[in-house]
């Protein structure tokens, strides 16, 4: 199940306050793990982040191809957008303390995502 692999990936990396499963084409956080609750409208707006800076599944946000990943960072945190391989509407989004070790966490981030958006 989503929800298990979520909690797998989230033990791995505690630096995850939040990991969240997310249609691009419905713009829907679909399943969320977090430390403390988020409120529909920040999960909405997780979501729209990361529409915004992947783009949509066939046209660039920058440049002149799509993107498999975006990241914001400030002082506080570090938003990883994930889009998964075979289905470029599924994206895992994260928001992290700044010091995951992003190089290990997307190791492990990019395989869960693969099996989440495949229904395996």
């Amino acid at each position: 199940m989503v929800s298990d692999d979520l909690d797998a990936l989230h033990s791995k990396f505690p630096a995850c306050e939040t990991l969240a499963f997310a249609d691009l084409s419905t713009n829907m956080i679909l399943v969320t793990n977090t430390k403390s609750p988020q409120k529909r409208e920040a999960l909405d707006t997780l979501c729209a982040e990361a529409a915004l800076t992947l783009g949509p599944a066939d046209t660039p946000a920058i440049g002149d191809t799509t993107s498999d990943a975006a990241f914001i960072a400030t002082k506080d945190q570090i938003k990883i957008f994930l889009r998964a391989e075979n289905e470029p509407s599924d994206v895992l989004c994260c928001i992290c303390a700044p010091d995951l070790d992003i190089p290990a966490f997307l190791s492990e981030a990019r395989p869960c995502l693969q099996k989440i958006s495949g229904g395996g």
